[in-house]
């Protein structure tokens, strides 16, 4: 659960720049410019331009926000992971469904991050799922390309993490996760 604090962060943090692209705060030809390692070694993008429009940098910044959301949500299943909660065989729970859509929200992005989709093989994981304030349908999702809409928007994974904090971790007599933002990925 080390690494929680820190994926929802960055997961934030790309939304926030996100909306701030949107609205048009990023100069792209101010960003997009050649830039030099740390060690000055080595010039990175010289004389080439990454960006030819705007839309290119918000396309750009779209797929950062998917990766990040991906990286959050692989993350949160392995604090689950940790706690050491296994998935159930049978979903009878709340607990069970917050594990099995956690899982299943990870699959999608587990198996190809740049274009996630829905691999819901076991049959009786095609079904609704309700706890706490989450309400997520994924009976009809196997073999579909991931949309944020199919869970009901991006700040739901948000959501799914505030209920495992509250009912779940304290419940596995597992660690809370530490509130540092900044630790780095190794």
């Amino acid at each position: 659960m080390k690494y929680l604090p820190t994926a929802f962060s960055q997961l934030n943090f790309t939304w926030k720049l996100y909306k701030y692209a949107l609205d048009g705060n990023i100069d792209f030809n101010k960003l997009d410019i050649p830039i030099q390692s740390p060690e000055k070694e080595l010039i990175f993008g010289h004389h080439n331009q990454i960006f030819n429009t705007n839309e290119d940098l918000i396309v750009a910044i779209e797929n950062i926000l998917k990766v990040s959301f991906g990286v959050a949500a692989i993350t949160l299943n392995k604090s689950r992971e940790e706690s050491g909660i296994p998935i159930p065989k049978l979903i009878k729970t709340e607990i069970d469904q917050f594990v099995v859509l956690t899982y299943q929200i990870r699959n999608a992005f587990a198996h190809d991050i740049s274009e996630p989709c829905w691999e819901i093989r076991n049959p009786s994981f095609l079904r609704r799922y309700e706890f706490g304030q989450i309400s997520v349908d994924l009976t009809n999702l196997h073999n579909s390309h991931f949309d944020y809409k199919h869970i009901g928007g991006l700040e739901v994974l948000f959501l799914i993490k505030a209920y495992a904090e509250t009912n779940v971790w304290p419940k596995a007599k597992a660690p809370l996760t530490e509130h540092n933002n900044s630790t780095r990925f190794t």
